[in-house]
Formats: structure tokens, sequence, C-alpha cells
């Protein structure tokens, strides 16, 4: 086996690695998203328990939707680098200015995966801490 091969399975393990915890992430704040919404009691709006827990599942759903805008922003840089390697096989791209041109939507693609990567677990800890927060503030009388 050539270091070439090992680093093409090294490549598709990564990623099927990373696509996996994806979706397994993006399960777990569906499934506290359902829990939150199951279990919260309901009342006005306010200084109150249900207004922090409303805040909280609305933090984890957002945690949610930067989990998909990930994946989706995933699948995206895969096609646009299947593209630009795509051109190069096919001596499209000749010279150092169109490879930089023909390079630059998978990087964007790949720093938009990293925001959202960073965005989902920011929110979902922060949704954890505010978990946190309501408990320990509802077991308090006032």
């Amino acid at each position: 086996m050539s270091s070439n091969e090992r680093s093409v399975q090294l490549h598709q393990s990564a990623s099927t690695e990373t696509a996996n915890f994806d979706r397994f992430v993006l399960g777990a704040s569906m499934a506290a998203c359902a829990y939150l919404a199951q279990t919260m009691p309901f009342g006005p709006l306010g200084l109150n328990v249900s207004t922090m827990y409303l805040i909280t599942l609305l933090i984890m759903a957002l945690s949610a939707v930067f989990g998909f805008l990930r994946i989706e922003a995933t699948i995206t840089t895969t096609n646009a680098n299947s593209a630009y390697l795509h051109r190069i096989e096919m001596g499209a791209l000749n010279d150092l200015t169109s490879r930089m041109l023909a390079r630059e939507p998978a990087e964007r693609w790949a720093a938009r995966t990293k925001t959202m990567y960073r965005m989902r677990n920011i929110t979902m800890l922060i949704s954890f801490f505010c978990y946190v927060a309501t408990k320990v503030y509802a077991s308090y009388p006032a």
C-alpha cells in the first residue's frame, strides 16, 4: 500500500466519521428540543421559570439550525472540492492564478462549515448552561 493510498483512506475515514458525528449531534439537539418542548411549563412571558425554559428551547433550536447548516455546508464543500479537482484532472487549470480563482468557492464553503461548527457548539453549550440555570432558579422559591 503506497502512502498515497493511505492518505486517501485516512481522508475517507475522517470524512465518514465527521458526517456521522454531525448527524449524531443534530439528532441529540433535536431530541433535547423535543424533551424541552414536552416538559417545560407554559406561562406568561416575564422573568419567570417558563420564560427561562422557552429561551433555553429557542437557543437549543438555534443549535439544531446551525447543525443543519453545517451538514449542508459540508456537502457543498465536498462538491466544490470535487469540481475543483475535476478541473485540475481535465487540464483546465494550468497556471497558478486560475487555480487560485477556481479554489476560492471551496475555501469559502470550508470557512462556512467551520463557522457553523463553532456556532452549533456554542449555542448548544449556552443552552445547556441556560437549562442548568433554569433548574437551579426553579428550585429556590422566590
